[in-house]
């Protein structure tokens, strides 16, 4: 079975302080996975979830809601005692809203840790999308910490990088071949075409497409090309081309609930 978890982070826009314009239009990127039947994760922000409530509420209807930690903030710049609050306050506010609890999250810039992953399962996470297993060697990314495995796995307590015994399951970011990932931003450089191409050379059994919400909507400055309607162009036929390959669209708990029931391997 070939799976891709789909999922979008929304947070506020990028280069544009207390801006969601992406939030705000997140619908017309909705709609293409409506078209596929991806059942995307969305992985929010509080900042976002506590300025849209009902649009939040809407999206779960058909959508998983996780946390993409309270402010954006990446890990690296947070205490212990920081990230302990954001945790409770998000979960907080996720329960006043959605009447559960969140079951996954995604550290902001991808920068989880040791120390987090530990915190994420003692405040009952399922499951953390956040570690990069690959990344092209021509550039950096600050998320990218070497190599990890491609497919889901419970990490090691003493290196999340590594397969061990937490119960917590980690779905990595897994890219198709050369460690390009699927996501917006490189979608929107390098267009679906690309992305094609790459398809005919390898199909992983697991592969994980991650877009922001800002994606969708057009805007100047760094890696601002093709943003807002030719990356929802880009983003159905990349789509369509999974669908063609055989990948099933799946959310993050629906990663974990496959893996459970032995139909993921």
């Amino acid at each position: 079975m070939r799976v891709c978890m789909v999922s979008v982070d929304v947070e506020q826009d990028i280069g544009r302080q207390k801006a969601f314009q992406g939030a705000e239009r997140l619908d017309r990127m909705l709609k293409i996975f409506d078209k596929f039947e991806a059942k995307a994760t969305l992985f929010v922000t509080g900042e976002a979830l506590e300025r849209y409530p009902r649009l939040v509420q809407k999206w779960s209807e058909k959508y998983e809601i996780a946390c993409h930690g309270y402010h954006h903030v990446p890990l690296f710049e947070l205490s212990i005692s920081e990230r302990e609050k954001q945790l409770e306050d998000f979960a907080r506010l996720y329960t006043k809203i959605l009447g559960e609890k969140p079951k996954g999250f995604r550290a902001v810039k991808q920068s989880i840790d040791n120390n987090q992953m530990g915190l994420l399962e003692g405040s009952g996470f399922l499951y953390d999308s956040s570690v990069l297993p690959r990344y092209v060697p021509f550039r950096k990314h600050v998320g990218y910490k070497g190599k990890a495995p491609t497919e889901p796995y419970h990490p090691s307590r003493d290196d999340c990088r590594k397969k061990g015994k937490m119960k917590i399951l980690e779905i990595p970011t897994s890219s198709l071949v050369f460690g390009i990932p699927l996501s917006g931003t490189w979608l929107r450089v390098l267009g679906s075409r690309f992305y094609r191409v790459l398809l005919t050379l390898r199909k992983p059994n697991f592969i994980g497409l991650v877009a922001h919400a800002w994606d969708a909507v057009e805007y100047q400055g760094s890696f601002s090309r093709n943003s807002g309607d030719r990356f929802l162009e880009y983003l159905e036929k990349l789509l369509s081309d999974l669908r063609y390959h055989g990948y099933l669209f799946m959310s993050g708990e629906e990663v974990v609930s496959n893996l459970e029931e032995n139909r993921l391997n």
